[in-house]
């Protein structure tokens, strides 16, 4: 890759940003589904706690998740291949 080129996709996070958000809004919907269905107060909290725990689960790997770039390094050492940016040989 040149020194001008842009980074891969996922070093600036959008496609994470765009499931991350898009799964969050679905979640937030079938949650408002859930409270306008569900009329057993035992189900309904069940559900809707499953719904938060999921949204929960998202956040977590939105913020804490590893990059593919990351997962690329963590290959490479495991492989024993040195590091970009430091000579072989």
């Amino acid at each position: 890759m040149s020194g001008g080129g842009r980074p891969p996709v996922e070093v600036t996070w959008i496609w994470r940003r765009v499931f991350t958000y898009l799964t969050s809004l679905a979640n937030a919907g079938l949650l408002a589904a859930v409270i306008a269905k569900v009329k057993d107060p035992r189900h309904l909290a069940a559900l809707g706690l499953a719904l938060v725990a999921a949204n929960v689960v998202l956040a977590t790997l939105y913020l804490a998740g590893a990059t593919v770039t990351d997962w690329a390094r963590i290959a490479g050492a495991a492989r024993g291949l040195p590091k970009s940016g430091e000579g072989g040989s």
